[in-house]
C-alpha cells in the first residue's frame, strides 16, 4: 500500500505506540530520586569485557542511540565548528576533525583508556559543546604513566553471489609522561547486492515489460588515523589528529528487460548493463590549543583542513539481438575543500560563564562534468563564512539553568561556471535561548529555541544525472542558505539505580527559503528554494535495562519519531510534505551479555513509513519494510580475545517497493506516460571477526 500525500500513520496505532510507551516506563519506575549527572567508571564496564570505547558506550542505556547515524552527531556536512553538537566530548573538549569523525575516534580509542564516562544532561559549565541533550564526557586515563595498548579487529564478509570480502582494523596507543599519541590503520570493505524486479505499466497499468536487475557493489576503504595531544607544564593543551582514506567504490549492474505478450509470458527484448566507479581520496589534518590567559579565562583555538578529490565515471549500454549501443554515459571530477579556524574564550564571573570568539569557514568545489557526447564543462564555487558569538549561561538556581547565545554571520557565495561569474552575500542573526528546569533530580524539563542557517551543498551548483530515473538536476546558480526558526519541548525521567531514562520530546520548525526541487526552465529541475515551510514532529526515546525481570545486563534503546510537514509544490502549487519526509520512524537496539556466561547477542533494527518524492516528471512513493541492520552474537575466548558473528538484511531481505510514474512533459499536465514498480531486496550479509586487545 502507498501512502499519498494526505495520508499518515492511523491515529489509533499513534495512541497504542505511546500508551506502550507510557505504560512501559511507569513499570520500570520505581521511587527515589538520582543524581542529575551519572558516572560510570572502569569497574562498571569490566562486566561487558569492553575492547574500545565504542563497546563502553554501547553498554549504557542510550548509547546506542549516540553512536547511530539517524540520531547521533552531526556528519561532514555540518556548519563548521560552530553548529557541532555532538554529544561525546573527550575530556570536556570536543573533537576538532570533520572527516575524522567520532565514529573514527571512538573505535580508536581503547578501553584501558578510559578512567570514566559522564552523562550530563542538558548543558553544563566548562563543557566545549552545545547541545539540548544528553552529553557523554569520556574522561581518559591520566597519561602521567608510561603505558601503551595495542586493538585489532579482523573478519570476513561473505554474500551469496559475491567474493568473500576479508576487514581488518588495528590501532596502538602509547602514553609517555605529557604525550599521548594513537595510530589506526583500516581496510574496509563493505560489499552489497541489490536484486530488484520491476514492473512497467502502461499509463492505464496494463502491463509493458518486465525486468530483473542484478546490482553489485563493492567498497574499498584504506582510511589512516592518528592523534597525538601533549600537556605542557603550565596546563596549557595542544591536539592534532589527522587522517588519509583512499576509497574505491564500484557497482556492476546487469538488467534483463523483458517485453509482456498478450497472454502474459515474458518476451526476451534487452540486456542493459552497466559500470558505475568512484574513486574518493581525502585528507584532514585538524588540531586545537587550550591554555588559560592570566585572570581572564580560557582561550581555545581550533582548526581544520581537509581536501577531497573524486572521480566518478558511469557507462551504460544496451545490447538488443547482437547489437551494443550506449544508453548513457558521464564523467565528474571534482576537488572539495573546507578549511575552518575558530578561536574562542570562555570567562567565568561568580554564577555566570561567557563563551566569546569568531570563526571562519571557506568551503570550495572545482568540478569538471560531461553527459554522453557534450562538451566538458567546468565550475568553481566557493563559500565564504565568517561569524562572531557570544554565549552566556548561569545557574539562577540550583534547579533553573538558562544559556544564551547570539551569533552573527556573514557568508558570501562566488561561482565561475562557463566564464560566467556571480557574487552574492548573505547576512543572518542566529540567537538561541536554552533553559533546563530540574524538577527532581530524575525529572528534567528542556526548553529550546534557536535560528539556524544550512550549509550549502556545492555540487548543486552545477548538474548532475540520476541514473535511475532518467533525470539531470541541473545546477543552480542562485541556490540560497535556508534559515530555520526551531522550538522544542523536551521531558526527560530517569529511572531508579540507573536502570534507564525516557525522554519526550516536541519540536516545531518554522523553515524560510526552504531548499526542495524546483523546475528551471520548461521542463527541467534542479535544486532550489521553493518558499516558506513547516514541520513538526514528536520524539520518544526510552533507554532501559531489564533488572525488573532479572535481566540487568540487557539493555534496550528504543527511540520513535512521528513527523508531519508541509510546504508548497513547486510543480503543481499544491500543499505537500516535504521532499523525502518520514511521517514516522523508529529505531530498536538490543544488547545483553549474559550474566555468567562468556556470550553476548543482540540486535539492530529500523522501520520508516512510506515517503513521497516530487519532480517535474516524477512522482514516486515508497513503502517500506522493516530493516534488520544486523544482528549478532559474541563469545570471549579469553578476557581479551573475543569473537563475533554477525548477519544483516535476512529479515524482509531490507525490502522496499518504489511505485515511481513518469509523466509526459510537465506534471501538472497529468499526462501519465508509463508507471514503474520497483521491488528491491539486498542479499543476506555475514561477518566472521575476532577481536584482540593487548
Amino acid at each position: 500500500m502507498f501512502l499519498n500525500s494526505g495520508e499518515r500513520m492511523p491515529k489509533k496505532k499513534e495512541i497504542s505506540t505511546l500508551l506502550l510507551v507510557l505504560w512501559f516506563s511507569l513499570f520500570v519506575d520505581a521511587q527515589g530520586q538520582e543524581e542529575s549527572t551519572v558516572v560510570y567508571d572502569a569497574m562498571f564496564f569490566a562486566q561487558y569485557n569492553p575492547a574500545t570505547l565504542t563497546d563502553m558506550i554501547r553498554s549504557i542505556p542510550g548509547g546506542e542511540t549516540v553512536l547511530s547515524s539517524r540520531f547521533g552527531a552531526s556528519g561532514v556536512n555540518g556548519r563548521g565548528f560552530g553548529a557541532n553538537d555532538s554529544q561525546v566530548l573527550l575530556n570536556g573538549r570536543r573533537m576538532s576533525g570533520k572527516i575524522n569523525n567520532m565514529a573514527t575516534a571512538l573505535a580508536r580509542i581503547q578501553a584501558s583508556q578510559v578512567e570514566r564516562i559522564e552523562l550530563i544532561r542538558g548543558n553544563a559549565e566548562g563543557l566545549d559543546i552545545r547541545n539540548e541533550g544528553i552529553i557523554y564526557n569520556v574522561i581518559l586515563l591520566d597519561g602521567a604513566e608510561n603505558s601503551s595498548s595495542s586493538f585489532i579487529d579482523a573478519g570476513v564478509t561473505d554474500i551469496d553471489g559475491m567474493d568473500t570480502e576479508p576487514a581488518i582494523l588495528a590501532s596502538y596507543n602509547a602514553s609517555r609522561g605529557p604525550l599521548e599519541l594513537g595510530l589506526s590503520y583500516q581496510y574496509e570493505n563493505r560489499p552489497r547486492l541489490n536484486l530488484v524486479d520491476e514492473d512497467v505499466l502502461n499509463s492505464d497499468r496494463s502491463p509493458r515489460e518486465f525486468r530483473h536487475l542484478f546490482n553489485a557493489q563493492t567498497r574499498r576503504n584504506h582510511i589512516v588515523t592518528g592523534n597525538v595531544s601533549y600537556e605542557f607544564q603550565n596546563g596549557a593543551v595542544a591536539q592534532l589528529n589527522g587522517l588519509f582514506s583512499d576509497n574505491a567504490r564500484a557497482y556492476d549492474r546487469h538488467e534483463d528487460q523483458y517485453l509482456i505478450g498478450s497472454t502474459g509470458r515474458l518476451l526476451p527484448n534487452a540486456i542493459e548493463v552497466g559500470d558505475i566507479s568512484n574513486l574518493n581520496d581525502e585528507i584532514e589534518i585538524g588540531g586545537d590549543l587550550e591554555f588559560e590567559v592570566g585572570s581572564i579565562g580560557s582561550l581555545k583555538t581550533l582548526f581544520v583542513v581537509n581536501r577531497r578529490k573524486n572521480d566518478d565515471e558511469i557507462s551504460q549500454n544496451t545490447i538488443a539481438g547482437n547489437i551494443s549501443s550506449r544508453f548513457f554515459s558521464s564523467i565528474a571530477d571534482y576537488d572539495e575543500s573546507e578549511t575552518i579556524f575558530r578561536s574562542a574564550m570562555t570567562s567565568n564571573f561568580g554564577s555566570n560563564t561567557f563563551e566569546y570568539g569568531a570563526e571562519v569557514a571557506i568551503n570550495t568545489l572545482d568540478r569538471s562534468w560531461a553527459f554522453n557526447d557534450d562538451a566538458l564543462a567546468k565550475a568553481i564555487v566557493e563559500e565564504d563564512r565568517y561569524e562572531i558569538f557570544v554565549t552566556h549561561s548561569t545557574q539562577l538556581s540550583d534547579k533553573l539553568n538558562v544559556q544564551t547565545a547570539l551569533t552573527e554571520e556573514y557568508s558570501k557565495i562566488y561561482q565561475d561556471r562557463e566564464s560566467q561569474t556571480n557574487e552574492r552575500s548573505f547576512r543572518y542573526l542566529k540567537p538561541r535561548l536554552e533553559i533546563r528546569y530540574d524538577l527532581t533530580a530524575s525529572d528534567q524539563f528542556r526548553v529550546l529555541a534557536e535560528r539556524t542557517a544550512s550549509q550549502l551543498n556545492l555540487n548543486e551548483f552545477v548538474a548532475s544525472r540520476n541514473i535511475d530515473d532518467e533525470l539531470i538536476n541541473f545546477g543552480n546558480p542562485n541556490l540560497e542558505p535556508e534559515t530555520t526558526w526551531t522550538y522544542s519541548l523536551s521531558y526527560e525521567k530517569r529511572f531508579k539505580n540507573d536502570s534507564g531514562a525516557i525522554e519526550f520530546k516536541a519540536q516545531y520548525e518554522d523553515i524560510s527559503d526552504h531548499i526542495d526541487k524546483i523546475l528551471i526552465g520548461t521542463n527541467n529541475s534542479g535544486i532550489g528554494n521553493v518558499g516558506d515551510a513547516w514541520r513538526k514532529n514528536l520524539e520518544i526515546n526510552l533507554n532501559t535495562r531489564f533488572g525488573f525481570v532479572g535481566l540487568p545486563s540487557a539493555v534496550l534503546t528504543f527511540s520513535y519519531i512521528f513527523e508531519e510537514s508541509e510546504t508548497i509544490d513547486p510543480f503543481t502549487r499544491v500543499k505537500r510534505p516535504l521532499r523525502f519526509s518520514t511521517p514516522d520512524y523508529f529505531v530498536v537496539n538490543f544488547r545483553h551479555d549474559i550474566e555468567g556466561t562468556k556470550f553476548t547477542y543482540g540486535f539492530n533494527a529500523h522501520r520508516r513509513s512510506g515517503r513521497l518524492r516530487h519532480d517535474v516528471s516524477l512522482y514516486e512513493a515508497t513503502n517500506f519494510e522493516i530493516h534488520l541492520d544486523e544482528a549478532f552474537v559474541e563469545y570471549n575466548l579469553t578476557p581479551n580475545i573475543r569473537l563475533r558473528f554477525a548477519g544483516s538484511h535476512f529479515l524482509n531481505a531490507d525490502g522496499r517497493v518504489f511505485q515511481k510514474s513518469f509523466y509526459d512533459g510537465h506534471i501538472a499536465d497529468g499526462v501519465i506516460k508509463r508507471i514503474d514498480v520497483q521491488d528491491w531486496t539486498i542479499d543476506p550479509d555475514y561477518v566472521l571477526s575476532i577481536q584482540a586487545t593487548f
